[in-house]
């Protein structure tokens, strides 16, 4: 069984582009509905905001799915948002999977962008407070940690407290605290009474005996906006033969981690470097927040989404579907899917 490699800013996942497009675009003629005409680009560069567990269908597709669509994928890790969203905004991407937030920023920055495929329905952070703190109202007069002011963590920090009675900066004090790694050390010192985390250290801190105060998915919403495929709309015009096939391998790569669990779990074992343990709970926790179809969540979901932004100063009022997502390619997933 095959596994795939490791990917990082120089990576790149080869192989012979000129045979494999000409017989992915043989398979794609050769599926009901899917529509004729060769791939344009078969060799991509893909950026990813971070490693991170809920792209497993990245890893996936580049174990499997993208050779047999006759794509030749580069895959480049950044360091979060910021980095990717210069990378797009400079031309250096052909497609990136990132944040909604780092989606929006670009449009409002009037980068000629769109998000063209959703469907990952992650809402997976976790709060964790020292032992001793075992409600929302023990936090009265301390400090809870989050990533950096601005940040989504920050953002649905603030959320939460405000849903408990309790008012940011004033009831409870909010530190920069670094990413989830750095927040715990601090938890453990003493420093921080609270802190949101993201996996696997969600679940290191739940196993050293630190209370689990909430979770995303219980006191914000069930689903949750948290990655989007991001390219240039000209993009998207010039090379819709491409796309089909990307989105193919990426449907074809959910399909084959529900199919495939142990594959799946050395996937992340191999490309995240978690501990097979954690790596298991990573794979069931995002596999039931995939929608293969590429949908945004359910509109009471989206609201809660819109409401914090706003709340951020991010936006002024919601955006309309179209102002954020070109829908080419969700409204027609019957014609071209596997």
């Amino acid at each position: 069984m095959a596994s795939a490699r490791k990917l990082s800013r120089r990576g790149f996942v080869g192989f012979g582009a000129g045979a494999l497009a000409g017989a992915g675009a043989l398979l794609a003629g050769r599926r009901a509905g899917a529509a004729p005409g060769p791939i344009e680009k078969p060799r991509l560069t893909l950026g990813l905001a971070v490693p991170a567990a809920s792209f497993l269908p990245v890893y996936m597709a580049a174990a499997r799915t993208w050779k047999a669509e006759g794509l030749a994928v580069e895959i480049v890790s950044f360091r979060g948002d910021a980095e990717v969203s210069q990378a797009m905004a400079g031309g250096s991407l052909d497609l990136s999977l990132q944040s909604f937030d780092g989606l929006i920023n670009l449009i409002n920055s009037s980068q000629p962008v769109r998000g063209f495929y959703a469907g990952f329905h992650q809402a997976d952070f976790a709060w964790l407070a020292q032992p001793a703190i075992k409600s929302w109202n023990d936090l009265k007069g301390g400090t809870i940690g989050v990533s950096t002011f601005g940040s989504l963590t920050d953002q649905l920090t603030r959320y939460v407290l405000r849903k408990h009675s309790l008012k940011p900066e004033t009831d409870v004090r909010i530190m920069q605290a670094g990413p989830s790694a750095t927040s715990i050390q601090l938890l453990r010192s003493g420093r921080l009474l609270a802190a949101i985390q993201s996996a696997p250290t969600k679940w290191v801190a739940e196993d050293l005996g630190l209370t689990v105060l909430g979770t995303q998915e219980k006191e914000i919403a069930p689903q949750w906006p948290k990655h989007t495929f991001v390219a240039r709309a000209k993009f998207l015009d010039d090379n819709p033969q491409t796309v089909r096939a990307f989105l193919r391998a990426h449907v074809a790569a959910i399909r084959l981690a529900r199919a495939e669990r142990d594959l799946a779990v050395k996937v992340l074992v191999d490309q995240v470097k978690y501990q097979p343990s954690y790596a298991a709970r990573a794979y069931d926790e995002n596999l039931r927040a995939f929608d293969e179809q590429g949908r945004l969540p359910d509109d009471k979901y989206m609201d809660i989404f819109w409401s914090i932004l706003i709340a951020a100063g991010t936006v002024s009022e919601p955006w309309p579907t179209a102002r954020l997502m070109d829908g080419r390619f969700i409204g027609t997933f019957a014609e071209w899917a596997p």
